[in-house]
């Protein structure tokens, strides 16, 4: 199944580097092999830990991700990886020991990503909080959504680590708050050049649904209608159902045709490596693409990468790395995103049609518009290190970080109520970093071994966006806003109509650092880190904070006479106070300006009539002085156990609690801000991680390695600003004693079919919602505080939206030149809230309505299961009987997937391979996503977002099949 285009590329990309070798020295080319001697120590600290988890790459490389967090999950314990879709281009988000603070805005979320570093870079990211607030919809990427984890070629990762504990903020900065996924790329290889390829290619199989039509649709509404409606309700049924005659909506429901489709996956990889050890080198080219199922979605992306390590002299290494990327993303084209990135509502009385004949004629009008999302990225990093006399080491690394995010939109009028609509963002962001340090190192005697370093680091971040829309062009056939400043008339656009946006933000990071370790004949091992870093970040006075980290290790096994059944034994204790970075400039700099200065519809304005506007961020909440950095207190116990000479166990206990977190409290409503941000937060997380790792089998016949991972994780918020007992943050109810991550809801115990039931209704005062009297037909909600009123009073915190246990099960099996890896996740214990259930039973509200509740994606015609669980209560009642925060709605969510299936044949052993020259030849076989196990009803539940409320998967995570072939010459 691999494609002759890809064997063309190949041929070309082959040609590519046999001319860049060619000029190099034939004598490397017969240079004697030499694996003597690190060449990748540059690439990660001296004093990495050895705890660190490491990803067992060999069981997962064959496999078609682009993204290096697909790789962790199920394979390192401690790490959740949440997707919220399965759109090619959307990037998961690796969450590591839990959530590090409670998720309210979707900028929060930001605080919660791991740091990613790739040789010892700490990446900058090409999306960031401050350019959400321009958007009245901040549930998607304002640009191009292209993540920056992308950008690595997995097929040149050697090694990917996960630093849980404070000893992530200890090597790599504040950043790394919520831990580090630290990647080390493929060292070159001594002696002879060598090619190594990697080409693969097969289909994501489109899924089977259950198409409906009108018919459906109006045979759900009708008991409703028939029960509770009035004549005015009658006179406002929905107008594309009253005619079954329309084969508009009534014909065949085979609108699935044109948006779903099996699609074709490939990639290919092509470096060669050689060289002494005096001067090597890597240099690699790779190709991916990832085509979606759905909506004609997909992700195209391109690397190259070099990698050089020279000794000009004995004791002076010079090593350089350069790596670059450009991507482009085929967009879904749901209303909901486009008219959220418009801030437009267009006329939403008459949905999309299931019948493919008049389904077709929109996607007609789709093709006459146009939009581009592409993203670049260039990390460059020099390295040199000189050996001083007498143990002393010295390094400096210096590295630039650049990428850019882009997305250009038109929609042609036709789709928008005949206004048209222009935009272009592009984001710049850039990390210049130098880290110098000295280290020393000296053994006395044969047991005592003494390590001491001392740095320091410089980074500075610019980061800096412009966004520009307009409306209502006169005509589709141009797709670029152009205003005539000059004589002030409008050429493209209404001059009024366009508005600009433009931001930058510039950030020092000033640290210093030691370390300090001791070792007694490998059996104790004692380190301590302490840090101080600084950061413009915040304001006057409060720009530095510290952070010590302290380390201890025993190898019991060594130190004392353990039963022989017991392979090793070794203890672990990390302790540490570590900063947190925040991941805005808002509450450094005390009152700052921005754009505020709209009105309903249209709240981010920042031009009147192209001219500037500001004003105080009365929406966003204002800093006054005195902001803290907040810190995290760690403490971390582990053990690691041999067991029989064929088992491995590892378990970590650990507690981690954040400490003046900030957050956003009220403030008196004649200042016109929405609250004030302030510190005092505090949240806890503890938990438990085992890895189990055995020999099932490992005769001379049939090898079977099995692997067993699992976190179990809970939170708490411990305070809340002010002492409080709860707040509303964002979109989150917290209280202070109660996980962060809980939804509040009403507790629904049925139906009153009568107004007779409702308790009170005979002496008169019947039980109310928000002080509206409940009647038959309304929800039977528990009064909690026996107030004789529903009101937010009544609302408990229930569910988990993050698993507590989450986990994979792995295993490996050789026999003879054949392998297989099979890899099974699971989660137990979240919920969520089935909100397209919600959404569909709460027709009255969203029928027509001139806002994004009343948007009916494609996918509504696609039949809802277990809808007739909920009791049919009367819809246009005022009291919103089917809003989604009630338990009503709240399910199991737990999962468990056949996640990755892997076959590899080895044909290293047969004849020809000798006379080809070849030193390694494999093919393989990949099934990834094969099946879910889930008492949850609304869709796949481990496609879930943060929020917790479900909305169905549009884009969803198909089955995917690929072939591919591996080999080294």
């Amino acid at each position: 199944m691999i494609s002759l285009l890809h064997f063309h590329r190949l041929r070309n990309m082959f040609l590519l580097l046999t001319a860049c070798c060619s000029a190099g020295n034939v004598a490397a080319q017969s240079a004697p092999a030499d694996t003597a001697a690190g060449r990748s120590n540059w690439k990660k600290p001296v004093f990495f830990p050895a705890s660190a988890d490491s990803l067992p790459l060999r069981s997962a490389r064959e496999l078609p991700y682009t993204y290096t967090g697909q790789l962790l999950d199920g394979r390192v314990p401690g790490v959740s990886v949440l997707r919220a879709s399965g759109e090619p281009g959307i990037a998961p988000l690796p969450l590591i020991r839990g959530l590090s603070m409670p998720v309210g805005h979707v900028a929060d979320q930001f605080a919660n990503r791991p740091l990613y570093v790739v040789n010892g870079m700490p990446l900058v990211r090409n999306d960031h909080p401050y350019a959400l607030t321009l958007k009245e919809y901040p549930f998607t990427d304002i640009g191009s959504g292209i993540d920056v984890t992308e950008m690595i070629d997995l097929e040149n990762v050697q090694e990917m680590h996960v630093l849980r504990g404070p000893e992530a903020v200890a090597m790599y900065g504040t950043r790394a708050a919520a831990g580090a996924i630290v990647i080390t790329t493929r060292d070159p290889e001594l002696g002879r050049y060598h090619l190594g390829l990697n080409v693969y290619a097969g289909v994501a199989v489109k899924p089977q649904v259950k198409t409906v039509n009108g018919y459906y649709q109006r045979d759900f509404l009708l008991p409703f209608y028939r029960q509770y409606a009035q004549p005015a309700q009658w006179a406002n049924f929905p107008a594309y159902l009253a005619d079954s005659t329309q084969q508009v909506y009534f014909g065949p429901a085979d609108w699935d045709d044109l948006y779903y489709k099996n699609a074709l996956q490939h990639g290919a990889s092509l470096n060669i490596t050689g060289g002494t050890r005096r001067a090597n080198f890597r240099f690699g080219v790779g190709e991916h693409t990832e085509n979606g199922v759905a909506d004609n979605t997909a992700l195209r992306k391109y690397n190259v990468f070099y990698d050089m390590n020279i000794i000009p002299v004995e004791g002076l290494t010079i090593n350089t790395y350069v790596q670059m990327f450009t991507a482009r993303r085929d967009r879904n084209r749901s209303l909901v995103e486009r008219l959220g990135e418009m801030e437009y509502i267009t006329n939403q009385q008459a949905p999309l049609p299931p019948n493919k004949a008049y389904l077709g004629r929109y996607y007609e009008l789709m093709e006459t518009g146009k939009e581009n999302n592409f993203a670049n990225s260039v990390q460059a990093m020099v390295d040199v290190g000189v050996k001083l006399a007498r143990g002393f080491d010295l390094r400096s690394q210096f590295s630039i970080d650049y990428n850019d995010n882009d997305r250009d939109m038109f929609v042609p009028g036709a789709l928008n109520d005949y206004n048209s609509y222009n935009a272009y963002f592009t984001g710049v962001n850039r990390r210049i970093r130098l880290n110098n340090f000295l280290t020393y190192g000296r053994a006395a005697g044969r047991l005592h071994v003494f390590k001491a370093q001392l740095g320091h680091t410089y980074e500075e971040d610019q980061l800096k966006y412009d966004y520009i829309r307009g409306w209502r062009g006169p005509s589709d056939f141009i797709k670029i806003i152009q205003v005539d400043t000059y004589n002030n008339l409008p050429i493209t656009h209404d001059k009024s109509l366009v508005y600009t946006f433009k931001d930058f933000l510039k950030q020092r990071t000033l640290s210093f650092y030691g370390n300090v370790a001791y070792d007694y004949g490998d059996k104790f091992h004692a380190l301590l880190s302490l840090r101080s870093d600084g950061s413009s970040l915040f304001g006057n006075g409060y720009w530095w904070a510290i952070s010590p980290v302290a380390s201890l290790s025993w190898d019991v096994k060594k130190a004392t006479s353990q039963d022989r059944a017991l392979g090793a034994v070794q203890l672990q204790l990390n302790a540490g106070r570590t900063a947190i970075m925040p991941s805005s400039d808002y509450y450094g700099y005390g009152p700052y300006f921005t754009v505020d200065a709209g009105w309903a519809g249209a709240l981010n304005i920042s031009t009147y009539n192209s001219m500037p506007s500001l004003n105080m961020p009365f929406r966003n909440g204002y800093t006054a002085g005195g902001i803290r950095w907040p810190y995290n207190d760690h403490l971390d116990l582990g053990v690691h156990l041999g067991l029989f000479r064929q088992w491995t166990a590892s378990i970590n206990l650990y507690t981690r609690t954040g400490r003046e977190l900030m957050a956003q409290v009220p403030v008196d409503a004649a200042y016109g801000f929405s609250g004030q941000n302030v510190n005092g937060m505090e949240v806890n997380n503890k938990g438990a991680e085992l890895g189990l790792e055995g020999k099932i089998l490992s005769g001379r016949g049939l090898r079977w390695t099995t692997r067993l991972n699992m976190q179990y994780n809970r939170n708490k918020v411990l305070r809340l600003p002010g002492n409080v007992q709860s707040m509303e943050y964002g979109v989150r109810h917290l209280e202070a004693g109660k996980p962060m991550d809980q939804f509040w809801l009403l507790q629904n115990q049925g139906i009153y079919a009568t107004d007779a039931d409702v308790p009170g209704a005979s002496g008169g005062k019947a039980l109310t919602y928000n002080g509206i009297p409940l009647r038959g037909g309304d929800p039977r909600w528990e009064d909690v505080n026996g107030d004789g009123t529903i009101t937010n009073a009544d609302r408990v915190m229930k569910g988990r939206i993050i698993a507590p246990l989450r986990g994979g099960w792995s295993n490996t099996m050789v026999y003879g030149r054949w392998s297989a890896d099979v890899l099974f996740t699971f989660a137990t214990g979240n919920h969520l809230l089935n909100g397209d259930a919600a959404n569909r039973l709460d027709f009255a509200n969203r029928e027509g309505a001139n806002s994004l509740d009343g948007v009916k994606e494609l996918t509504f015609w696609q039949s809802a299961s277990n809808l007739d669980k909920y009791p049919r209560y009367n819809p246009w009642s005022l009291v919103n009987p089917y809003q989604a925060e009630q338990d009503l709605f709240l399910e199991k969510a737990s999962w468990l997937k056949l996640q990755a299936f892997t076959l590899r044949h080895d044909l290293a052993g047969y004849g020809f391979m000798k006379r080809s020259g070849l030193r390694k030849l494999q093919v393989y076989a990949t099934a990834m996503n094969l099946f879910t196990l889930t008492p949850y009803k609304g869709g796949d539940p481990s496609l879930a977002g943060l929020t917790g409320i479900h909305y169905g998967v549009p884009q969803p995570l198909p089955r995917t099949f690929t072939i591919g072939i591996n080999a080294d010459l």
